[in-house]
């Protein structure tokens, strides 16, 4: 293969497959992987975790310091290429956005992107996140109608400037790339809106769908000028 000339929807769909088998890692929290004989994992010689973008490399590039019965071997199917496809339908939809904003350079590199066919080696780094910015935007929107519906009924919960505890379950998860922490949208009794961050380093403790009892101060109660419900903002968070 050309590393000037892939076609998009062939590494996109290798792309769906790696992320399947494997989640979705970072070039940027990991160090460089290196590339021995010895059986690919899902860590390098390091014991860092590889980025998706390396794999998604050496299946579009196999190393020739690798010997071919030693290499990773991930098959791919239709359903592969049929997400792919719906993939580069829904991120196509960065164009439409552009109607009612300007668009951020990440969006921006997006759609220049999902509109070729071809693509150079240099792109695969974008392609190899695809995956995950989909089930991000899918889960997103997913929240923005379970919020809405929230909004409707959510109260208050807390004393303004005071320690509570608080039952809750998770419902969304969002990661905040320029101050690299999470948004974490959850709910309180089925009815409040309870909102907190949490540094990347200490998400590991808390997924969408998770029944928790957090304590917490209350930083903030307002009407939300995005969805019109009342939510409470809480921080200095604790898993009891």
């Amino acid at each position: 293969m050309d590393r000037n000339c892939i076609p998009l929807v062939e590494a996109l769909a290798v792309s769906v497959a790696i992320h399947e088998k494997y989640g979705f890692q970072s070039k940027a929290a990991t160090d460089h992987t290196s590339v021995n004989d010895d059986k690919i994992c899902n860590l390098d010689g390091k014991g860092k975790p590889i980025a998706n973008s390396a794999r998604l490399y050496r299946q579009l590039f196999p190393s020739q310091k690798v010997a071919p019965e030693n290499r990773e071997k991930i098959e791919i199917t239709d359903y592969h290429y049929d997400k792919a496809e719906n993939i580069l339908n829904l991120l196509r939809g960065f164009g439409f956005i552009a109607i009612e904003r300007p668009l951020t350079k990440f969006e921006e590199s997006v759609l220049d992107i999902v509109n070729r066919t071809k693509i150079t080696h240099k792109d695969l780094g974008r392609v190899a996140s695809f995956p995950n910015v989909y089930e991000r935007k899918i889960s997103q929107e997913t929240w923005e109608e379970r919020e809405s519906q929230l909004a409707e009924i959510s109260e208050f919960t807390g004393t303004l400037s005071e320690k509570s505890e608080f039952n809750v379950v998770i419902e969304n998860v969002r990661y905040l790339s320029r101050t690299q922490s999470y948004l974490v949208c959850a709910s309180e009794f089925n009815q409040n809106i309870i909102k907190f961050f949490v540094p990347e380093q200490k998400i590991h403790n808390i997924s969408q769908g998770e029944n928790l009892m957090i304590s917490g101060f209350v930083k903030k109660q307002e009407v939300s000028k995005f969805h019109g419900g009342k939510e409470t903002m809480l921080n200095r968070i604790k898993i009891i």
